[in-house]
């Protein structure tokens, strides 16, 4: 899908971005020591888009489509519950880290990676557990159920 390989290119864009700076302060005030560290980050970085890559190319992923129902406050270690009404008419509680940038009664398509081989019939987003499973957020717009949210909330 686009949305995955806009997100890998900037993922390397990112490493190649830390080396140029690495490189920009080496030449112009001398220090090896950032030069080195910014070596390390850009090699880390692009480890992490290697295997970015390879978990896309290999179909290691899966896609669901959700709404979202209620956001939970962030907690001390910066991560929230997030109610999730999945297509089917299931509702799932997720935690995610409170960065992950949702909105309520608004659809998404949830890219997550799949660390082992799914269950019979296909993993589904409860039955992951927390981490760094999320590879990608794509927002489909406003959810017929968005109105109805909206309105319980007014109410």
């Amino acid at each position: 899908p686009a949305l995955l390989r806009r997100r890998w290119i900037l993922i390397g864009a990112a490493g190649i971005g830390f080396l140029l700076v690495g490189l920009a302060v080496f030449f112009s005030l001398g220090d090896l020591v950032l030069l080195i560290l910014s070596g390390m980050l850009t090699l880390c970085t692009l480890l992490h888009c290697v295997e970015f890559y390879r978990t896309v190319r290999r179909r290691r992923y899966q896609a669901i489509e959700a709404t979202c129902m209620a956001l939970g406050r962030p907690s001390i270690g910066r991560r929230r519950e997030i109610r999730l009404l999945l297509q089917d008419g299931r509702e799932v509680v997720v935690t995610w880290d409170k960065r992950v940038n949702l909105r309520l009664g608004r659809r998404y398509r949830i890219f997550y990676r799949l660390d082992c081989a799914p269950p019979r019939g296909g993993a589904e987003l409860h039955d992951l557990p927390a981490g760094n499973l999320l590879l990608a957020l794509e927002d489909l717009g406003e959810s017929c159920a968005g109105a109805a949210i909206e309105d319980k909330e007014g109410a």
